[in-house]
């Protein structure tokens, strides 16, 4: 699995070169304009003519050298901005996806599923009781589960291919290419090596979609969400009954 301030605009380098390349062509043809213009011919002399060569070589030489520095300059900040682009992208907590990556992703993965025709199914994941952990252990708690859960979700999925992405809160999605039964045995994998994980006894409640075809990115990930709610729910009504037992 795998900015707050608006990026510098990086100058456009071809365009550069070429302006550089161009510079030093005149630049180096001076000599020998110079000497046309004024004698008729291009050197009168061996001495004149190695002058020339020599001021001809050292200005190639120089704009060779610019261009270089331009395209290692041109090569860094393109990195950079990359770096910055790639923070925004990601949960600092979990260092999962966040809920900007996954909207970018998932339309990326219908648009391939749609054609290379392989399916595609989301599981949305919530941690149950996160709360009592938060207000009995603190948010260091509260953090240490989350990070659980990430690194299940990790340890479990299909590197480069199953993608994890934490929404905010204790809400996480994972972009799985696989039909229904296989995100369902995926869900299965991930809610127990959660249980037997978790720091604070908590437990997972998970909401598996397939996508048919035709929903759109929100629709696929409201279905997901409405089906982990009602998994939630069936927590709450088994935890109720075993306390009244």
């Amino acid at each position: 699995m795998s900015k707050i301030e608006s990026p510098a605009v990086v100058p456009n380098g071809r365009m550069a070169t070429w302006t550089l390349l161009g510079g030093s062509l005149v630049l180096a043809s001076l000599p020998w304009l110079s000497a046309l213009y004024r004698d008729g011919r291009l050197a009168e002399s061996p001495q004149e003519l190695l002058t020339s060569v020599g001021a001809s070589l050292v200005a190639i030489a120089f704009a060779t050298w610019v261009i270089v520095l331009l395209r290692r300059e041109r090569a860094t900040a393109r990195q950079h901005l990359a770096d910055l682009e790639a923070l925004t992208l990601i949960d600092p907590l979990t260092g999962l996806g966040n809920r900007r990556a996954l909207e970018r992703e998932l339309a990326k993965a219908i648009l391939r599923s749609r054609r290379m025709d392989h399916p595609l199914s989301l599981l949305y994941l919530d941690v149950n009781d996160l709360k009592r952990v938060n207000d009995r252990f603190g948010h260091s708690g509260g953090d240490e589960t989350l990070r659980v859960v990430a690194n299940v979700a990790r340890s479990c999925s299909r590197e480069g291919t199953d993608n994890g992405y934490r929404l905010g809160g204790d809400e996480f999605v994972l972009i799985v290419l696989t039909d229904f039964a296989g995100a369902e045995v995926l869900a299965g994998r991930i809610a127990q090596g959660f249980e037997s994980r978790s720091p604070y006894e908590t437990t997972l409640s998970v909401g598996v979609v397939e996508w048919d075809g035709a929903m759109s990115a929100g629709e696929l990930i409201s279905d997901a969400d409405r089906l982990m709610y009602r998994s939630k729910n069936l927590h709450r009504s088994a935890s109720q009954s075993q306390k009244r037992g």
